[in-house]
């Protein structure tokens, strides 16, 4: 007859069986991914003899790209999030800083504010931008739509609301993360660009 101590012993034996808790765990390893400033061939050309001065008042992208878990959509109106390929920060702090470091490259320029760090100078320029989509799309595709709004200190009114719609030419291969954020790294920087011309055309229409 068994005692109380031997069917205290075969009870946690058996839930340990039950759980896993005595095999090995198959674990996969989560990986982390940033969204880093690219480098651009050549400046874009200002005809000004002191750099400009940038602020970057905002950049909002929707509530469902704040996790660090990333997202891709599998159909329209389903997203499916990563639990095992994951960004390395708060993509909007990652996006911001990115931006700020393209804009200095493309602009020619250091003075470049954003909510993370403040600029000293009155800004030339002050940028408030909107992410709308950046994901892989369910035809494997990554898509980038944003807007963004420009205004002077030289005019009481913005000078204009602009709008890009970016998609890569790649098709991703199922589970291929690396290669999904190299893709996305590039249509960023792609929009780091079309928000530098902007600049650069109104500037250029200013009177020297």
């Amino acid at each position: 007859m068994w005692s109380l101590q031997h069917k205290i012993i075969i009870s946690l034996f058996l839930a340990c069986l039950m759980t896993g808790c005595l095999g090995p765990k198959s674990t996969v390893p989560i990986r982390y991914y940033l969204i880093d400033p690219i480098e651009y061939p050549k400046n874009l050309s200002l005809k000004k003899d002191t750099p400009l001065s940038i602020e970057i008042i905002s950049l909002h992208i929707p509530q469902y790209l704040e996790r660090f878990h990333i997202a891709k959509r599998v159909s329209k109106s389903r997203l499916d999030f990563s639990e095992n390929h994951q960004w390395g920060e708060n993509l909007r702090k990652n996006l911001l800083r990115t931006m700020s470091r393209n804009l200095s490259q493309l602009l020619s320029t250091l003075d470049i504010g954003t909510p993370l760090n403040r600029s000293a100078s009155l800004p030339d320029y002050r940028i408030q931008i909107h992410i709308e989509q950046f994901e892989l799309e369910s035809n494997n595709k990554v898509k980038l739509v944003a807007r963004w709004q420009l205004s002077s200190r030289n005019k009481s009114k913005p000078l204009g609301v602009f709008s890009a719609k970016l998609q890569g030419e790649k098709t991703i291969k199922k589970g291929n993360y690396e290669q999904m954020v190299s893709v996305m790294r590039q249509l960023y920087g792609d929009l780091c660009e079309h928000i530098a011309k902007t600049i650069v055309t109104q500037e250029s229409s200013i009177p020297q």
